[in-house]
């Protein structure tokens, strides 16, 4: 299950058992904010999945603030077994350099074909040329491994 931190909004990916039936204190491995994380349930699992406004996360810190004031029993926090999920960014430079290379490629062929050179045909006499080859040698390597076994 994913659960996130409501200070630095890292997310982790944790295993529900180990936030028992009545949730636990956890720790942020990133700002080392300490929360009481409850096992999320049915409406809470579809919601978490929803990006928060930021009114909605200043109301959840207070909240948290005010759960710590309750819960201020000393318990010892253990950090959770969790996998932090990184999202990753969009990189503008490969998705310039896909378009740029697309836009090339149909202007190389829209070019050769208003030329006159059919490219497709060459291309396909070298592929038809490779495999032509490449059967004489397997079968040169087939003669000689007989030569030899016999």
């Amino acid at each position: 299950m994913f659960i996130q931190c409501s200070d630095c909004d890292y997310k982790y990916i944790v295993n529900s058992a180990d936030l028992k039936p009545d949730g636990r204190m956890v720790e942020c491995a990133n700002c080392n904010h300490r929360w009481f994380q409850e096992l999320l349930k049915g409406e809470d699992l579809l919601s978490s999945s929803v990006p928060r406004t930021p009114q909605e996360k200043s109301h959840e810190k207070q909240k948290t603030i005010q759960n710590d004031e309750t819960n201020s029993q000393p318990e010892e926090i253990k950090n959770l077994p969790s996998t932090v999920v990184r999202e990753k960014k969009v990189s503008y430079l490969n998705t310039f350099l896909v378009i740029f290379f697309l836009v090339l490629v149909f202007f190389l062929f829209w070019t050769l074909r208003s030329y006159g050179t059919n490219i497709f045909v060459l291309v396909s006499f070298y592929i038809n040329e490779f495999f032509f080859n490449l059967k004489l040698i397997i079968d040169d390597l087939a003669k000689i491994i007989y030569q030899i076994v016999n």
